[in-house]
């Protein structure tokens, strides 16, 4: 059989076994994975010899700051940045301008990024105090869930009132997405800390936003969804605390997924400067994520890719704005704690791809190199070293926590629907070839 692509002699990887194998691609979808005839061909054929390929993987969290941020982030340079590292598919946050969270809003949007991305893209609508009546609205025009900022962060994106939210989250026709902070916990002790600064052991941060601003919104999202019913999730969770209060809630049967980040898997509060909300932690809690992960509490890894301008982070620490950039490195250092035995390969391409593709109703379209779905594929040689330099990134703005850190295990193709976009450590993609994916509902 004739195809368009083979990628031939490759270590096929997915969450249950790696094995030898090829993968056939025909119109931009998979039609074959396996071991495939002597007398098959394709227009291109791409030898995967010693090298690994996984599902695309997909990063359900970015901040790619378009529009209305452009000075520190596009679509463009975000979706280049991302393809370089080996990233198929990114779900982007509403804290833009202006937010997303009108259908007027999430329709531009999708034609901003239609012009501008090389690989496809999903977004979130922003629940607020005025858009009840237009969830079912947002849903029908592909929101991929819905975000609520339970804590503010960055851009004008406050929660809705209490009463408002448990009526959102009794009708929403899709999972919810909670950044979860309790303002008026970290108010407090921010206050305090700028008071008492100079008797502040350790890193300001973490006491600024401790641990129980986390615990309390998580378990207050918790109770609203207990009585509510509605399917909830938690981005970016950074303590033991907070786990255990998605475990125990998983036990009862509430209907949550957990999501953690690079950044808190590796940094800690005892070595670590760089400003993100919520707060990196102490290694205790470093080490509780890890456990997460082992154990299944935590569902699924995302970057969170929320880059400034270079003036703007190098304020000082109590001006810079919270954010890191990590949609271009977080594929190669997961694949180095991969090489480090921390988890398998098996077990990332569950986090980052399957998982994704599950909890944001994209599977089986998205997450997986079966039959019929998107031709979305991850290449990696798992043998390659380099050293990230923040200068070699394709971000806007390049500034990264990870500059001078040495890594193995590299992404060295990224394809999308059949299309490389990334080719042995190169762009080879074109503006505009990314798609808005919906996600797959049954619309009443």
């Amino acid at each position: 059989m004739n195809y368009d692509l083979i990628i031939k002699n490759g270590t096929i990887v997915t969450p249950q076994e790696s094995y030898q194998g090829d993968v056939a691609v025909k119109d931009g979808k998979i039609v074959k994975t396996g071991t495939l005839q002597l007398s098959d061909t394709a227009s291109d054929i791409f030898d995967a010899q010693g090298l690994h390929v996984l599902p695309g993987i997909i990063d359900a969290h970015v901040h790619f700051r378009d529009p209305g941020l452009t000075e520190k982030e596009d679509f463009e340079t975000g979706s280049i940045a991302a393809a370089m590292g080996g990233i198929t598919m990114i779900a982007d946050m509403p804290n833009v301008i202006p937010v997303t969270s009108s259908v007027k809003c999430l329709e531009e949007k999708i034609k901003t990024a239609g012009e501008k991305s090389y690989i496809d893209f999903a977004f979130f609508a922003l629940l607020t105090n005025d858009n009840l009546n237009e969830m079912e609205d947002l849903k029908k025009s592909g929101a991929l869930g819905f975000k609520v900022f339970y804590g503010t962060s960055t851009g004008d994106a406050a929660a809705p009132s209490a009463e408002t939210l448990f009526q959102q989250m009794e009708k929403s026709p899709l999972r919810i997405g909670f950044h979860a902070e309790t303002n008026e916990i970290n108010a407090n002790f921010t206050d305090i800390a700028k008071r008492e600064a100079d008797t502040l052991d350790g890193f300001w941060l973490d006491y600024c936003r401790p641990v129980i601003s986390e615990v309390k919104a998580v378990n207050d999202i918790i109770t609203f969804a207990s009585h509510s019913g509605a399917k909830i999730h938690i981005h970016h969770i950074t303590s033991f605390d907070a786990l255990l209060a998605a475990q125990e809630a998983k036990q009862k049967g509430i209907n949550i997924t957990v999501e953690t980040c690079p950044h808190y898997l590796l940094f800690n509060s005892n070595n670590d400067t760089h400003k993100v909300y919520p707060p990196i932690r102490d290694e205790d809690h470093q080490s509780s994520l890890w456990d997460g992960i082992k154990s299944g509490i935590i569902d699924m890894i995302a970057s969170d890719h929320a880059p400034h301008t270079k003036a703007e982070k190098s304020l000082p620490l109590w001006q810079a704005p919270a954010g890191l950039n990590g949609v271009e490195t977080s594929v190669p250092l997961m694949l180095n704690e991969v090489n480090k035995g921390r988890l398998t390969l098996n077990d990332y391409v569950r986090l980052a791809s399957e998982a994704p593709a599950k909890i944001w109703n994209l599977y089986p379209q998205k997450g997986n190199l079966l039959p019929s779905a998107d031709a979305d594929i991850t290449i990696a040689d798992m043998n390659m070293k380099k050293t990230i330099r923040q200068s070699d990134l394709h971000s806007k703005n390049k500034i990264s926590p990870y500059d001078g850190m040495e890594v193995k295990g590299i992404p060295v193709a990224s394809i999308v629907r059949g299309k490389f976009v990334m080719r042995n450590c190169a762009l080879t993609g074109s503006k505009g070839y990314g798609s808005f994916i919906r996600p797959i509902l049954n619309f009443s």
